[in-house]
């Protein structure tokens, strides 16, 4: 079985938990606890085992996250889709988006609260493929499973290449 490293990146309180949370215990998360250094799960994808990682948010935590994001074939960037949540997310991508061997992603997330950014509005400003989420409603797991996947393979694709 192949082994792969998914990293989780992005400001205090915009879901990467709870995405972690969905994927490898197929729950959600009902109340916010601020992460403290990493939280990390496990999600097989077919002939794929592969460990996630969510890195704090915090400003104190971010001298972690270039150490954590080594080896790590996909990193998502979460955003709570807010204007200003997404504009400073812009900044994250610009000092930690450029990892080799790396694909960088976003997520939109908190897409069922009011004033949230679509998802196209929030890649406008990021500059990366973008992909809706709500990480607290069950039915959304197998289409982030379906992201996961399809980032994987398009990642294996290009290093066959």
């Amino acid at each position: 079985m192949k082994h792969e490293k998914v990293a989780f990146i992005g400001l205090p309180s915009v879901g990467k938990t709870s995405i972690i949370t969905l994927l490898s215990e197929n729950r959600t998360v009902t109340k916010y606890d601020p992460t403290i250094g990493i939280n990390f799960g496990f999600v097989t994808l077919g002939e794929c085992e592969v460990s996630l990682f969510d890195i704090a948010g915090q400003e104190r935590f971010k001298f972690l996250w270039d150490g954590f994001m080594r080896g790590a074939k996909v990193i998502f960037v979460v955003t709570d889709s807010t204007p200003k949540n997404v504009l400073n997310t812009r900044k994250i991508i610009d000092e930690f988006g450029n990892k080799p061997n790396s694909t960088v992603l976003a997520i939109a997330n908190k897409q069922d609260l009011p004033g949230a950014m679509k998802p196209s509005q929030v890649e406008d400003i990021l500059n990366v493929k973008t992909y809706g989420m709500v990480a607290v409603d069950p039915s959304k797991r197998i289409g982030m499973c379906r992201i996961l996947k399809k980032a994987l393979e398009q990642l294996i694709i290009k290093s066959s290449n």
